[in-house]
């Protein structure tokens, strides 16, 4: 929490990777990462899809109805990223 309150980048993403590797309430966790999909930081978008990844193979679950237009909104946000949109859709198919 304290890395997601310094609005650091760096620590924000940080952040956000070890609540995809770590945190148990995965709708927190995933809320989120929703959250900071929408942040203006490429970086901090980019840590958020690959933690959101990353609850899908831990956890088996996440709410493909908020989570799939997210990332596909993102997408156009930051053409950029759709590879590692790519990735995190795959991580959610085989593990959802």
């Amino acid at each position: 929490m304290r890395l997601l309150a310094s609005g650091e980048e760096t620590n924000v993403a940080t952040a956000l990777v070890s609540i995809g590797l770590n945190e148990q309430d995965k709708i927190w966790a995933q809320n989120t990462c929703l959250k900071y999909l929408e942040s203006e930081s490429e970086s901090v978008a980019a840590a958020a899809i690959t933690a959101l990844g990353h609850i899908a193979r831990r956890q088996g679950d996440l709410d493909l109805g908020a989570v799939l237009p997210a990332l596909e909104k993102l997408k156009e946000k930051f053409p950029s990223l759709e590879g590692t949109v790519a990735d995190t859709l795959d991580d959610i198919e085989a593990f959802t």
